[in-house]
């Protein structure tokens, strides 16, 4: 007979979702360094990511009484046609082809909720989130396994890279959590060698004011003449 955890993780493949972890809802570690992060000025002008800090260190914040997170992974690697020399081209990330994922993770995710307050418990507290919410998503995936915090800032996984969306449920749900994932960078430095406007001032840590994303997405005001060059004819993430 199969556990209750093999059965989430069963209708979450079946919905789209291709890495699936738990963890608990215990306090967040990483808290403290995000808020340090805000402080540097490395958030450039989001400045909604300086909101609601309590929440972001503690997921009981948001649900209370909340037992266990189950993490999830949607992968969105598919081939960008625009050539990176094509200066009569924009290029547009991979990530942001096709529908709005927001839209389309949350229906799947309210989907593996429904799931689980039917075939589970209809007495079950919880909420969905996918990146738009006060939550720290990357340390709860890498607590529930779905892979480690890489010198690039971003989650990788040790078989799929880092092409996935992150989505979390937070919930009453008491489960067994999986073993967190580990470090698998060690000295390597190609993704922030790599980086062609020098967005990294040190491993792990992301300086979004020279990033491309946050230049191309974020940014409200004239692009600094010094990154422009580096930028390319990256014109979206």
């Amino acid at each position: 007979m199969s556990s209750l955890r093999d059965r989430l993780q069963a209708k979450a493949q079946e919905l789209g979702f291709a890495l699936f972890g738990v963890t608990t809802a215990e306090p967040l570690h990483g808290a403290s360094f995000y808020a340090q992060w805000v402080e540097l000025g490395y958030a450039g002008t989001m400045d909604y990511l300086a909101r609601n800090v309590d929440k972001r260190a503690d997921v009981r914040a948001l649900v209370p009484n909340a037992q266990s997170v189950l993490c999830l992974g949607m992968e969105y690697w598919q081939p960008t046609p625009e050539a990176a020399d094509d200066k009569l081209r924009g290029r547009f990330a991979a990530y942001a082809r096709g529908d709005d994922y927001h839209d389309v993770i949350k229906a799947r995710l309210f989907a593996l909720w429904d799931f689980m307050r039917e075939e589970i418990d209809a007495g079950l507290q919880g909420r969905v989130y996918v990146d738009t919410a006060p939550v720290l998503e990357r340390e709860l995936a890498q607590r529930a396994g779905l892979g480690w915090w890489g010198k690039n800032t971003c989650l990788i996984n040790k078989r799929k890279g880092s092409h996935f969306f992150l989505a979390e449920i937070v919930s009453t749900l008491a489960l067994p959590p999986d073993a967190p994932a580990t470090d698998h960078c060690g000295t390597c430095t190609r993704c922030m060698d790599a980086c062609p406007t020098d967005a990294f001032p040190e491993p792990y840590v992301l300086d979004a004011r020279r990033c491309i994303s946050y230049l191309t997405i974020e940014h409200r005001e004239s692009i600094p003449h010094a990154l422009r060059k580096g930028m390319g004819n990256w014109v979206y993430g």
